[in-house]
């Protein structure tokens, strides 16, 4: 028989359902008859005759220990309070160690085109992080201005007329809520400017 033949009669996952009695009568039949002529097969369910022999044996050894009768409270007991190294900062620092390798070495196994594309997405993620940032900037700090040259218009006001004071802050009330009704009638006539 032919070397590529006889790698297509050998099946050797059968061997190990021989083994465990989980083939029916035909399958057992036709594994027997080439195990009468395969040298190899025959080699492979001694292996595996072997080893179950030799797994049986272990699991059949009886090492009788002695176990005190509060072992499963104790063993809980320690393990509810135990809690050394979860939260400590040594163990974050292994963590963010460990998550930096695995980070580099999968951006060094994807590739030159795929390490590309995730520094483009990083990139791109960066921009924008960066335009909220100078939008924030830009409205405080525009907010901040204007507060400050109000401040001053109005304490100019106030310290050239003292007298006048309360009728100053009766105005700029008055226009406030005037302002904001007129922004609350704009926003209910619908207008989206």
């Amino acid at each position: 028989m032919s070397a590529a033949v006889q790698q297509q009669l050998c099946q050797r996952n059968q061997i190990a359902a021989y083994i465990d009695g989980e083939l029916e009568t035909a399958e057992v039949q036709l594994l027997e008859s080439h195990l009468a002529v395969c040298a190899e097969c025959r080699k492979e369910l001694r292996a595996h005759q072997l080893f179950i022999s030799e797994l049986d044996a272990a699991l059949s050894k009886r090492d009788n220990l002695t176990v005190p009768s509060n072992f499963s409270r104790v063993v809980a007991a320690r393990a509810s309070s135990d809690m050394s190294g979860v939260r400590s900062s040594a163990e974050h620092r292994k963590a963010f160690i460990f998550i930096v390798v695995l980070a580099s070495t999968a951006f060094g196994l994807l590739g030159s085109s795929a390490s590309e594309f995730v520094l483009v997405v990083v990139q791109r993620g960066i921009a924008k992080v960066w335009a909220v940032i100078g939008f924030v900037w830009s409205a405080s700090y525009d907010a901040l201005a204007s507060i400050v040259v109000i401040g001053r218009v109005m304490s100019r006001k106030f310290v050239v007329e003292p007298r006048r004071v309360v009728l100053s802050l009766i105005v700029l009330a008055g226009a406030i809520f005037l302002l904001s009704r007129l922004l609350s009638k704009y926003r209910r006539m619908g207008a989206t400017d």
